[in-house]
């Protein structure tokens, strides 16, 4: 795990990206529905996964691993009760150490309170010291269980007596910056919050089987779905057996909803930010056809696999050229881009893919990706297809080029681990072993994002200062 070198800001934050789900299930055990839902999110964290359920006692299940091995259905089945949340983790700092996996469970005044969060949390490290100060001890170094312990040092009452605006007043005065959906579970009630500047996604469902929420609406699929809510910035939503209630607890000068979920992060089945991810990443494609030059020709385009499926389907069917599978991903193997370790992701994209040799021999192949971070599932996959005996591969990618740190959850902390950083495209192109490369055009991601309630940072050079927005809590006369 790192820390970004700038210390102004970065040097306090610690990074996450994660899936999150929970509520309340009318029909039985919400152990079961928990893992459902997880492994629909699985794409959103694989390193561990996690699960707390009850009513009155909360029981915590949670192991290293991808779900349908960390979450044993045996185990599930002895799970009881009607509330409860999950989370999937891909941590960037705080290590994959047991301790760090969440939910978060903390038992205080006699009762169980538990916390599962997607997001990070600026300032973490002086938080941290400053409750440790106060006698508070922690048993991992994910901000998650920070905010959880803000609560308790802030609120010292019983959890179950926590109000929505209790925990919304204590995020505002604790984490003013912070990108973060919070899922919190405490006696007989789920609460959920999405930070003002509304970075992740957060979604609720009402549904025959109860009322949920996820990051993601692909997280619902499979439930009896009669409404659909995305939780907007600064607002949560409170669950209890009596139903749902929507609430605002904080406004925002400035929405910054990340691009990078949209162009890679969520599920193409995903709906989020008012937006299809599949219809976007296909938009997104048919304008990077646009921008080739007119006496480029090739015989063959198809995607890396997955996210860089719509967007191949969109270039393919703009320039009217063949499209075909030319390379089989391996759906037992993890998401190479947020193995937290070099060396993982550099083994991963070995055994992740496979090359169709009849669709690259002796071809000029255009490869299709959703994005170069780093470069290292470029670099192999090139490799892979040249010695599969394609005669050229030139890379594109739906994306712009990224350039810059991002301070609200992509592990990139360091600009030079980024490929694009202070290079041309015919000098990425040598690094990766390709023909060439092309990057859609920064100025034509407006075509498909359009507004300023997108955070575009991660391609544009500024300092860690431009980051910070300014977000106005509501007083208590405004929250409804």
């Amino acid at each position: 795990m790192h820390l970004a070198n700038n210390k102004n800001i970065i040097d306090d934050k610690v990074h996450e990206e994660c899936g999150i789900f929970g509520g309340y299930c009318q029909c039985g055990n919400i152990a079961p529905y928990i893992k459902c839902a997880l492994l629909k999110l699985q794409h959103r964290g694989q390193e561990s996964a996690g699960l707390c359920a009850g009513d009155k006692k909360q029981t915590l299940y949670k192991n290293p691993g991808l779900v349908s091995l960390a979450l044993n259905d045996a185990e599930i089945k002895n799970i009881s009760g009607n509330f409860g949340i999950g989370h999937v983790r891909y941590s960037t700092f705080g290590g994959d150490d047991k301790e760090n996996i969440q939910p978060f469970k903390v038992f205080y005044m006699d009762e169980d309170v538990s916390l599962a969060h997607n997001g990070n949390i600026p300032q973490a490290h002086k938080i941290r010291e400053k409750l440790k100060q106060q006698g508070e001890k922690f048993s991992g170094s994910s901000d998650s269980e920070i905010i959880l312990k803000s609560l308790i040092f802030s609120l010292k009452k019983k959890p179950s007596e926590w109000s929505f605006d209790d925990v919304a007043q204590c995020l505002n005065s604790n984490f003013p910056h912070g990108a973060y959906c919070v899922i919190l579970y405490t006696k007989e009630r789920v609460m959920a919050f999405r930070d003002a500047f509304g970075y992740r996604p957060l979604m609720f469902a009402r549904c025959k089987q109860g009322d949920f929420i996820a990051s993601e609406d692909v997280g619902f699929f499979g439930l009896d779905i009669e409404r659909v809510i995305e939780i907007a910035p600064g607002q949560g939503v409170e669950i209890t057996c009596k139903g749902y209630e929507v609430k605002t607890f904080a406004k925002s000068e400035k929405i910054s909803q990340c691009v990078f979920e949209q162009i890679y992060f969520a599920s193409a089945a995903s709906n989020i930010f008012s937006k299809s991810v599949y219809a976007a990443r296909y938009e997104l494609g048919k304008i990077l056809a646009k921008c080739e030059d007119k006496d480029f020709s090739h015989d063959v385009a198809f995607p890396v696999p997955d996210s860089g499926l719509a967007c191949a389907i969109g270039y393919c069917e703009a320039l009217g050229v063949p499209f075909c599978h030319g390379l089989i991903r391996n759906v037992w193997m993890e998401r190479s881009f947020i193995q937290p370790q070099q060396n993982k992701r550099n083994k991963n994209v070995r055994l992740k893919f496979i090359p169709v040799k009849s669709e690259i021999e002796g071809k000029k192949i255009v490869l299709i990706d959703d994005s170069l971070v780093r470069g290292t599932t470029s670099s192999e996959i090139v490799k892979m297809l040249k010695n599969a005996g394609a005669a050229e591969v030139h890379m594109r990618s739906v994306s712009p080029k990224i350039i810059n740190n991002c301070l609200w959850g992509v592990d990139i902390p360091t600009k030079e681990e980024l490929i694009s950083y202070n290079k041309t495209d015919e000098q990425i192109a040598k690094q990766i072993g390709a023909d060439s490369v092309k990057f859609l055009p920064l100025e034509r991601l407006s075509d498909v994002f359009e507004g300023e309630m997108w955070c575009k940072k991660c391609f544009i050079n500024t300092s860690a200062d431009d980051f910070v927005n300014v977000r106005t809590p509501l007083g208590k006369e405004e929250i409804k």
